[in-house]
């Protein structure tokens, strides 16, 4: 393998160096499906990365994205698989995964609340905690959900490709994707490429040293967004496709799975609600396939889970747009936006460009779905993470304290009945008692530019440094 400056991890060899036939990387087991209602094109072949329908690339129909349809209909969990791989059969991945030998993979955790469902009045209430709790078997060093995007991402790109030179990913993110892909490809020898806005800094802490190629961008989240699809095009590393990405939606439906089908910590029935803050949405979209893969499975019962999205007022453009009840998202000047952006107390739920119209994307979910969107204020995210801290006994973070709130917003309202079973996604957490175990560090920036300085960063990056050999990361199952 390639070591460079970004790619300098030697303590993470993952078992197995044969070489796997490129014809024998998906073996059938999930081909690709358009979601647009006039299309439903189907695709076998997924050694591309495919991230659009031909149809869209062709000016046929308006944006719509990929479904993974998986060849087992019933999913039957395999516990000697390390981290979300335990869901394979519907990840796309084909026979592969990561199997770190030093490190133990992140794990979604689940369990029934008793002090908070009382504090607000339900009976059935279960908390997915997505963050780093040991005495709850919550293990995310990130400390954040987005470390379940980016395994079955990584597979997805590099097992076609086992006897090729690859470039890496560059990923934009507001902070917690990015440190979710730092960790990961960190343990996996890989390179990587960062653009994240100024206000992300702070979530790029780990208890161990990495060094990706970090950009950082005086701006906000889409900021970062435009400079990575810029550099993308100039230098050719791939973008790992945000919404788009199957794999990076598949990952994050593994809490749903989890909280369903575990043997130990699921109901095996599913929700009445679901509850997640959201900034591009991608983690709710992701929650509403995993219902429709488990509606199908057969045994979980029939109830179509309501998706419920909550964001941070002043800057709630999905909520906004949902109140009109029209697929197209709302429009809001470039100033006016970077002015409500800077008065959130969550700045990872500042995405200006979130999947909403797009078929198969956060309208579709709220319709199909009958969900519904919340707001929350700063002062109702403080008192939110304190209630819970009270009841639950740990610390959560922002995001996950505008999706408390959420919940007893409808609960109060009505639209949530006290016998209901309910899932409430903490999608960050932890972070206190992670501080507390001992030193945790931060990625010093590379360059930090303003969003113009396209050329500036060309020159920095220079020759991008190559993958090689990436039949030794990968694991096969049977």
């Amino acid at each position: 393998m390639v070591v460079g400056k970004v790619c300098q991890s030697s303590n993470a060899e993952l078992i197995n160096n044969a070489h796997i036939k490129k014809e024998d990387t998906y073996l059938g087991k999930y081909k690709l499906k358009c979601l647009h209602s006039d299309c439903g094109k189907e695709y076998e072949d997924d050694s591309d990365f495919r991230l659009q329908c031909d149809g869209e690339k062709n000016g046929e129909h308006s944006p719509a994205l990929l479904q993974a349809v998986y060849k087992k209909k019933q999913i039957h969990i395999k516990t000697n698989l390390p981290g979300i791989f335990q869901y394979a059969d519907w990840l796309p991945v084909g026979p592969y995964y990561l199997n770190p030998s030093d490190f133990k993979l992140g794990n979604p955790v689940s369990y029934k609340s008793e002090r908070l469902a009382k504090r607000l009045g339900v009976k059935e209430l279960y908390i997915a905690f997505s963050g780093y709790w040991p005495e709850k078997g919550a293990n995310l060093l990130t400390r954040t959900f987005k470390e379940f995007e980016c395994p079955a991402s990584i597979v997805r790109y590099l097992a076609p490709h086992q006897d090729e030179n690859l470039l890496p990913f560059i990923v934009s993110s507001a902070g917690n994707t990015a440190s979710g892909y730092n960790l990961l490809t960190h343990i996996s020898g890989l390179p990587l490429y960062l653009v994240i806005p100024e206000t992300g800094l702070d979530k790029l802490l780990l208890p161990f040293e990495t060094n990706p190629f970090l950009i950082v961008v005086k701006g906000d989240y889409s900021d970062a967004i435009d400079l990575a699809e810029k550099i993308a095009k100039k230098t050719g590393l791939m973008r790992e496709g945000g919404a788009r990405n199957i794999a990076r939606r598949a990952g994050m439906g593994t809490v749903m799975l989890h909280a369903v089908v575990h043997p130990e910590q699921g109901t095996q029935m599913l929700f009445d609600h679901y509850f997640q803050a959201v900034g591009s949405g991608t983690g709710a979209i992701a929650a509403w396939e995993a219902v429709q893969l488990l509606l199908e499975d057969g045994r979980f019962g029939d109830t179509a889970t309501k998706i419920h999205m909550a964001q941070n007022i002043p800057f709630t453009p999905i909520p906004d747009s949902w109140e009109l009840k029209e697929r197209n998202l709302v429009k809001i000047p470039e100033q006016q936006a970077k002015e409500k952006i800077s008065a959130v107390s969550s700045s990872v739920l500042t995405n200006r460009y979130p999947p909403y119209s797009i078929s198969g994307g956060n309208f579709d979910v709220l319709t199909q779905s009958g969900g519904s969107t919340w707001k929350v204020n700063n002062y109702q995210i403080f008192h939110a993470a304190r209630m819970f801290r009270e009841t639950e006994g740990v610390d959560i973070g922002p995001a996950a304290g505008v999706a408390v709130d959420a919940l007893r917003q409808a609960v109060l309202s009505g639209e949530v009945k006290p016998d209901e079973k309910i899932l409430l996604h903490i999608t960050g957490g932890g972070k206190e008692i992670q501080y507390s175990k001992g030193p945790v560090y931060q990625i010093q920036p590379d360059i930090t530019v303003k969003p113009d300085e396209l050329e500036r960063v060309i020159e920095k990056i220079g020759e991008p440094v190559q993958i090689s050999n990436t039949g030794d990361l990968l694991k096969k199952y049977e």
